[in-house]
């Protein structure tokens, strides 16, 4: 029988997270967010020069420590340049598709700490005023631009405002649930981990357990580009359990039910006694889950691998519809998660 985990507080946790801004380069609003929620926890969370979490929680045995990590940086944007007409343009933080993001509200984060914001637009909008072929060019860093909610017309009247290239661009997460359990937002990657991590640890603090091994909490800041856990570990750690969002898409098996366990993935399979070991763990505990394979994914677990981490590393997570665009879950696949973490932990 698997640990009952409050999905409710889970969920709350994680909506509070998403509707607090983190792009890759700017996520000291949503470590601080985790440091205050964990706190309750009987281990305590600090932040490193880097600007990651970190926390052991002590657990029955010290043989075979092991961690779990999960992301909080998102996609987001960065000032490039002021253009002529005083709009911006952008480069991008972390991989995204450019039409994914078309007319999508944003906040800019000016370099005098105020903040405006803003639309992403093509430089091409206005039906009105545009060819068809024109409206139809595709959409990239030269033709895409945020237009500020300012009063600007000019690269003069937008650095008079505070804002310089460099500056940090977030975009919003549009967080709704449904009475159907469904959950869509920006940013479920990897905000929907760090809640089923949240969920785990909530679950076996509330009923007074504690994990089976000494387990490392870490909570990454750099994931979006590569290097987010390639540090941070002790170097007795013997596993690492990576929670990261399970590819929801044609040709996969993920859902958005179901915990998924991650076989391979861009580069190359995972630990493969770790991976039976969860399926395993999710088979007795009825836990519903499907083992997938990502072609075009990478994660936090492989960075610490080609840092040197001489560990098993392991990958599961929630299932999430159209990963890196306006994405979706469902608290079904929060919960099932939550509870493979929770079980893994006591196991």
């Amino acid at each position: 029988m698997s640990l009952q985990i409050n999905i409710d507080k889970m969920v709350a946790f994680m909506v509070g997270l998403l509707n607090t801004p983190s792009p890759t380069g700017d996520t000291d609003r949503a470590v601080a967010y985790v440091q205050e929620a964990f706190a309750p926890f009987p281990f305590t969370m600090k932040m490193s020069p880097k600007g990651f979490l970190t926390g052991t929680w002590a657990g029955e045995l010290q043989t075979q420590p092991r961690a779990l990590t999960a992301h909080v940086d998102t996609l987001g944007a960065m000032v490039r340049e002021i253009k002529d007409n005083g709009r911006l343009r952008m480069t991008q933080l972390g991989g995204w598709m450019w039409t994914s993001v078309e007319g999508e509200g944003v906040t800019i984060f000016a370099s005098n700490g105020r903040t405006y914001r803003g639309t992403i637009l093509p430089t091409t909008a206005s039906i009105h005023a545009h060819t068809a072929k024109e409206r139809n060019e595709p959409r990239d860093d030269s033709n895409m631009e945020v237009r500020i909610d300012a009063r600007t017309a000019s690269r003069e009247e937008t650095a008079a405002l505070g804002i310089r290239v460099g500056d940090i661009i977030a975009f919003d997460p549009r967080v709704e649930e449904t009475d159907t359990g469904f959950i869509r937002s920006r940013h479920l990657d990897d905000k929907a981990s760090v809640a089923t991590i949240y969920g785990a640890l909530d679950a076996l603090h509330s009923t007074g357990l504690r994990p089976k091994q000494d387990t490392l909490i870490h909570v990454s800041n750099y994931e979006e580009v590569g290097h987010g856990a390639a540090a941070g570990f002790p170097a007795n750690l013997h596993d690492l359990l990576t929670v990261d969002m399970a590819v929801v898409a044609p040709k996969q098996t993920s859902d958005e039910y179901g915990v998924t366990i991650c076989a391979k993935d861009s580069g190359g399979p995972y630990h493969l006694n770790l991976r039976r070991e969860l399926e395993n763990l999710a088979a007795a505990h009825n836990i519903p889950y499907n083992t997938d394979i990502y072609p075009y994914y990478g994660s936090d677990g492989e960075s610490y691998w080609r840092a040197g981490g001489n560990v098993r590393v392991g990958l599961i997570g929630p299932g999430v519809d159209a990963s890196h665009h306006y994405e979706r879950t469902h608290r079904n696949s929060l919960k099932h998660t939550a509870q493979l973490i929770a079980a893994y932990l006591l196991s």
